[in-house]
């Protein structure tokens, strides 16, 4: 089932969805005709932004040695492939063009391919081709590539994306193959210079950063949901064609009788948080329930789903907007140009699955800025399961000047979606979605759930004058702000009564850890008596986002 994609405004006065979000023309160079123009010659070269396929991430079983040479007999030498995309560009009359091998082989979920018009050089595209057989479906027709033109298509007017040019959802065209050609965005991925930047220049992508943010957070749905594209022909090979909007389908994993129900598209409507955690967890249940021989409540997942859902009615979140979520919106899907008041943001690549999601599951703290290579992958679990605690004196100051444009641009509300409860939903979010398609993830399940369990024993931690007993993760955010998100009851009542306002000694002792503090930095502070008791990673995590809002405080 879907819907149609109603604009809606929230009461923080972002405009409806057919309002253009975009930056003046200069700043992002679209040309009127199209095409993007290119980056300057003295640019570094372009270099392919797209996500790379990461087999680290993916835990199903290796494929047998025979798929895996058809697999590989799918994608022919370049030299080879070549011929075939010039006979495309002749057939669909686009002008020759010079081709670049930027990502070809079975290695990617996309294969990429830069093309420069030998009439006009500033005229450049991109030819993506999806090379991950699960990409395709059985009638031929290749969702993945109608989706993104759709996406692409309904963005073109509000935010800095590639246009589309032309596409095929199916292997009946001249390449043989499902394609998507478009506009390619000046300059180079981010992640390919940000390294090198000072902190001062880092500084100002992160307020252009923000800036985008606050801009996506703007493209508002009236329900939560997968963007399809039901209405799009299956090709299109006029250039720059109108494209139909996407419409929205409703997350329905879980039990097929459960999310058939009535009630479960209303729930799953995504501005009630807990109704759409919930109803994904029941789903899950249900099908434990009708499938597991011997459903037990204390084995397998069950006690898991239960916890998790324990922890979600536990909590008071207020309505949410819909707002598009580019869920891999990282430094390798940002493209910058260099100008001589530094880099600046050109545009936004790679929206494949993008989502109409509420606002607190889309605010996912971009750590990226204050830790690129953190654990040499800046994946969307890493912030919120597995956060970087021990960042150098520049990450420190980055991340502090990333929190208050932040809070800025986007309010007070932000740093408690980022970094407080809203942290937690997500990865509930995430693990209602995923648990049954990953082993790895089972393991996570059981993590966040063991932490939960260990946080109810821990003795309670006082930051100022607002203890963690009253409102554990919601004292991110100002204590005369009312949040969006609290937590209720984190403690067993029958846990004893802490003394931890009578004897505090600071973050940096050496009791607990030596850590750089910027000088108009808050530290937090812990009970002496406990400073020697291993906190869980639950635990530690609060000691940290604690003392990185009171630093947004301090500094303000």
């Amino acid at each position: 089932m879907s819907t149609g994609m109603n604009p809606t405004s929230d009461e923080a006065g972002t405009h409806e969805v057919k309002t253009p979000v975009l930056a003046p023309k200069d700043q992002y160079d679209i040309s009127d005709k199209g095409s993007v123009a290119s980056a300057d010659s003295d640019e570094a070269p372009v270099v392919s932004a797209e996500r790379q396929f990461n087999e680290a991430d993916n835990t199903s079983e290796a494929p047998t040695e025979p798929e895996d040479v058809e697999y590989e007999e799918v994608i022919e030498p370049f030299e080879d492939y070549k011929p075939k995309i010039e006979k495309l560009l002749h057939s669909i009359k686009f002008p020759e063009c010079d081709i670049e091998a930027l990502q070809h082989g079975h290695d990617f979920s996309n294969c990429v391919y830069a093309l420069t018009s030998r009439a006009n050089s500033e005229d450049k595209y991109i030819l993506r081709v999806p090379v991950d057989p699960e990409y395709r479906e059985d009638d031929g027709v290749c969702e993945a590539v109608l989706n993104d033109a759709a996406i692409l298509g309904y963005l073109a007017d509000k935010l800095p994306v590639p246009r589309v040019a032309a596409y095929s959802a199916t292997a009946e065209n001249a390449l043989e193959e499902p394609y998507t050609l478009q506009t390619r965005l000046p300059g180079t991925s981010l992640n390919h210079v940000y390294e090198d930047l000072d902190t001062e220049a880092k500084c100002a992508i992160i307020d252009e950063y923000v800036e985008l943010m606050s801009h996506m957070e703007a493209v508002n749905f009236a329900t939560a949901g997968k963007f399809t594209a039901s209405a799009l022909e299956p090709v299109s090979t006029i250039k720059f064609a109108p494209i139909a909007d996407p419409e929205i389908s409703f997350f329905n994993l879980g039990d097929e009788d459960f999310v058939a129900k009535t009630e479960t598209e209303a729930d799953r409507a995504g501005s009630d948080v807990k109704a759409l955690l919930v109803s994904h967890i029941d789903g899950w249940l249900e099908t434990e329930r009708k499938h597991e021989e011997k459903y037990n409540e204390d084995t397998g997942r069950v006690p898991y789903y239960n916890t998790m859902k324990a922890i979600v009615e536990t909590m008071e979140i207020k309505p949410q907007p819909i707002v598009l979520h580019h869920w891999d919106l990282e430094a390798r899907n940002i493209m910058v140009t260099s100008t001589p008041d530094g880099y600046r943001i050109t545009g936004v690549i790679d929206w494949d699955d993008a989502l109409a999601s509420p606002r607190v599951l889309a605010r996912r703290a971009p750590d990226w800025v204050w830790d690129l290579h953190h654990e040499d992958f800046t994946g969307y679990k890493d912030t919120d399961f597995h956060p970087n605690l021990d960042l150098s004196e520049e990450g420190l100051a980055l991340k502090a000047h990333f929190d208050e444009k932040a809070r800025s641009v986007l309010g007070d509300q932000y740093l408690e979606d980022a970094y407080g409860a809203g942290s937690l939903l997500r990865r509930i979010w995430y693990l209602v979605q995923e648990l049954l398609h990953n082993v790895s993830d089972f393991e996570l399940m059981k993590e966040l759930c063991e932490e939960w369990d260990q946080s109810l024993n821990e003795p309670e931690l006082t930051s100022g004058e607002l203890p963690i007993s009253e409102a554990p993760l919601s004292s991110m955010a100002d204590p005369q702000l009312e949040p969006d998100l609290v937590l209720k009851d984190l403690r067993l009542p029958e846990a004893p009564p802490s003394t931890a306002e009578q004897d505090l000694v600071s973050l940096t002792s050496s009791t607990v850890m030596e850590q750089a503090v910027e000088p108009n930095w808050v530290p937090v502070v812990i009970p002496e008596s406990e400073a020697e008791r291993p906190l869980s990673l639950w635990g530690k995590i609060t000691l940290w986002l604690r003392s990185c809002i009171d630093g947004v405080r301090a500094r303000l």
